[in-house]
């Protein structure tokens, strides 16, 4: 199982206001299959900063979408 940062749309969880997060996503194979918040922190300044720039990448990539039944599209 591998896992990035993505942007996910959680507009149909949020009583179709609209609402973004970037979260950990979690994939079998090229399939979205979790999902975690992200918790920016680390042992030190460098690790915060990974964590930074890593989320900043998520924002270049296509937005997931998290569907009215949990599932990521």
């Amino acid at each position: 199982m591998n896992w990035d940062h993505r942007l996910i749309d959680m507009t149909a969880q949020n009583n179709g206001d609209p609402w973004f997060e970037i979260q950990e996503v979690f994939y079998e194979g090229e399939r979205p299959t979790g999902y975690a918040s992200v918790l920016v922190g680390g042992d030190d300044a460098l690790e915060v900063r990974d964590t930074l720039m890593r989320m900043l990448v998520a924002l270049e990539k296509p937005v997931l979408t998290l569907t009215k039944e949990g599932e990521l599209k």
